[in-house]
C-alpha cells in the first residue's frame, strides 16, 4: 500500500509499524487469542477481476487443492459469465465463493487494464443493484448462495457507507460477512473486526510493514506486464516465516490475483512453506467457527 498521498497521522502510524513490526503483530496476536484463535492460519482469497485470471486460476486451483490449501473467490459476476465453466470446477472442488458484485473493476485501455466501479463515486441504489446482481449471478452460476462479500478496491468504500448502504443489503440476502478493509483495521482490531455484531475480515500486512497490504497488486513489474516482482514472493515467504517463529496467532489474510503470479515459481514456494510449517489454512466461514462471536468488554 502506497501511503504517498495519505494524511501524515497516517504515514506516521505506517512509519512505526516499520520501525516495530515484532510489537505491532504482538499487540495483533493477544486481540486474535481473545478472539478465540490459538495458532496461526493462512486465509488465502483470489480476485478475479480479468479474463486472464480465470486461466490462471484454474491451474493455481488443482495446485492448492493438492496440498490441501482452503480458498476463498471473489470474482465480478462479469467475469463469471465470461468463464462459468472455470469458476463451477473450481467451486465443485471445495473453494468458496464471495460475493464481489456484477459490474466489472477494470477495463482494458490501450493494452493496460484501468480500474474502475468505485463504490464511492456511485449512488447508494447503483450499490445496492450491483451488490444484489452479483449475489444472484453467483447463486446462480455456482449453485450456491455467496456467505460473504468483497467490494471493489481495498479500503476505498468509506465507513458510513459499509454501515448504512452495504451491509444491510447484504443481511437482507443473507449474507453475513464483508472483506473490504485494510491491515490498519486488522492492527486496531484483531483478525475479525466485529461491529455490531457484523464481521468485518480485515486483509493483512507483512512482518516489515504491519501496515501495508500484502498483495499481488503493490508488487506489479508494471501495469502493462501485470506480473509481480520476485520481491513480492520474497516477503511473502519472510513473513509466514517469521509470524511462526514469532508465535502469532491469528490470520494470515491475504489476497492474490491470479495471474499476477502463476508466472511466479515463488508464489507456490511460498504455499510449500506453510505446508511445511505446519500452518493451517481456512475460508471466511471456516473462519467463523473459530470466531463466531463478537467477543465480551
Amino acid at each position: 500500500m502506497d501511503f504517498s498521498g495519505t494524511d501524515l497521522k497516517t504515514r506516521v502510524i505506517d512509519r512505526f509499524g516499520r520501525t516495530f513490526p515484532r510489537k505491532i503483530w504482538m499487540d495483533y496476536s493477544r486481540q486474535a487469542v481473545r478472539q478465540g484463535f490459538d495458532r496461526l492460519y493462512l486465509l488465502l482469497s483470489f480476485d478475479c477481476d480479468t479474463p486472464d485470471d480465470a486461466l490462471a486460476a484454474e491451474i493455481l486451483d488443482a495446485a492448492l487443492h493438492q496440498h490441501g490449501i482452503q480458498r476463498s473467490y471473489a470474482v465480478p459476476g462479469s467475469m463469471l459469465e465470461i468463464n462459468p465453466s472455470i469458476y463451477k470446477k473450481i467451486a465443485a472442488s471445495g473453494a468458496e465463493f464471495l460475493n464481489h458484485g456484477y459490474l466489472p473493476h477494470t477495463q482494458l485501455q490501450d493494452g493496460v487494464y484501468r480500474s474502475t466501479t468505485f463504490y464511492a463515486a456511485m449512488g447508494s441504489g447503483e450499490v445496492v443493484q450491483d451488490i444484489q446482481k452479483g449475489h444472484q449471478l453467483i447463486t446462480t452460476l455456482i449453485g450456491k448462495k455467496p456467505a460473504g462479500f468483497r467490494a471493489p478496491h481495498f479500503g476505498k468504500i468509506p465507513l458510513n457507507m459499509q454501515k448504512e448502504i452495504i451491509r444491510p443489503v447484504l443481511h437482507d440476502l443473507g449474507e453475513y460477512y464483508s472483506t473490504q478493509t485494510t491491515p490498519l483495521d486488522a492492527m486496531k482490531y484483531g483478525p475479525v473486526w466485529w461491529e455490531n455484531n457484523w464481521p468485518e475480515f480485515p486483509l493483512s500486512g507483512s512482518t516489515s510493514a504491519p501496515y501495508s497490504i500484502l498483495d499481488s497488486f503493490s508488487y506489479l513489474k508494471n501495469p502493462a506486464e501485470r506480473k509481480v516482482t520476485p520481491r513480492y514472493s520474497t516477503i511473502l515467504k519472510h513473513t509466514i516465516w517469521q509470524l511462526q517463529d514469532w508465535r502469532i496467532c491469528g490470520l494470515l489474510n491475504i489476497y492474490v490475483d491470479p495471474s499476477h503470479v502463476i508466472d511466479d515459481p515463488g508464489f507456490m514456494e511460498a504455499i510449500r512453506m506453510v505446508c511445511d510449517l505446519g500452518i493451517s489454512s481456512l475460508t471466511y466461514t471456516q473462519s467463523l467457527e473459530i470466531c463466531a462471536q463478537e467477543p465480551a468488554e
